[in-house]
């Protein structure tokens, strides 16, 4: 199924305001995002009462476990559609990626058997990490007109290359990645993602969604949770370089993608 229609029917389905979205052109909320936070107020208030409600239900009887991990799997698509996830990451980055290990932690742990601690545990941090951005885009609304606040958004954020060639760089810092995941240094392999993400990724995501929104999607969800959350939770190291493995081979399909929106756009001029 089309990806757009897909969120739009699982968006009609919990109510959640049919947004502009995520992947694609950048909707004109965020361009004036402090006008917008009663709106990513209440994205979020709906998007904590999904959560407390697959919580509760888990904890309880009478709703089969294929139901509750298909909300649980609904509700990630949920957040990468609302509004309030685009002004965030445009905003305020370095709140996003711990929503999405949240979320992402979330949704394995529902598909598990008798993991009610670890729902809770994952309910209580998705809920945290949802109310920080909100807190960090208040902040950034609150220092817009300050000369400090231009500093903060022009650097947080750093426009990175677009061409192929980006993902040569990208594949490289995920070879580092893994070597500082093996010698234990966990806490640096996760900042090497992120960077790799942020700094990279994120170039070239505008030109590969016109051509794969799935394949973006996907390492969306591979940079921000799937791998962060193996390094979290101290993986045994092939299952990080097993990860990598699927991403590279990703990667490699992105740089087609890419190679391609070049000979396009020079046939063009």
């Amino acid at each position: 199924m089309n990806t757009a229609l897909t969120a739009a029917l699982i968006l009609g389905a919990t109510g959640l305001s049919a947004p502009a979205f995520a992947h694609g052109d950048k909707g004109a909320h965020v361009d004036a995002f402090e006008t917008h936070l009663d709106d990513y107020e209440q994205e979020i208030e709906q998007l904590v009462a999904t959560v407390d409600s697959i919580a509760s239900d888990y904890a309880g009887d009478g709703v089969a476990s294929e139901q509750l991990g298909q909300r649980a799997d609904a509700l990630v698509d949920d957040w990468e559609h609302v509004d309030f996830h685009e002004a965030l990451e445009t905003h305020a980055i370095s709140l996003y990626p711990p929503i999405w290990v949240a979320l992402g932690g979330l949704e394995e742990a529902i598909h598990k058997d008798g993991a009610e601690a670890e729902v809770r545990q994952w309910q209580q941090r998705t809920e945290a990490a949802l109310w920080q951005g909100m807190g960090a885009l208040k902040y950034a609304a609150q220092q817009r007109d300050t000369a400090a606040a231009d500093a903060d958004t022009t650097t947080e954020k750093a426009t990175p290359a677009s061409g192929p060639e980006t993902i040569d760089i990208i594949q490289k810092r995920l070879d580092e990645v893994l070597a500082a995941y093996r010698e234990g240094d966990g806490q640096r392999a996760t900042t090497l993602v992120n960077e790799a993400y942020m700094q990279r990724f994120e170039g070239v995501e505008g030109a590969l969604i016109e051509r794969d929104a799935d394949l973006v999607s996907s390492l969306e969800k591979d940079f921000n949770a799937t791998l962060p959350l193996l390094i979290e939770r101290g993986a045994d190291s092939k299952a990080v370089a097993d990860r990598i493995a699927a991403m590279n081979d990703d990667l490699d399909t992105a740089r087609e993608l890419l190679k391609e929106a070049e000979t396009d756009k020079s046939d063009v001029f």
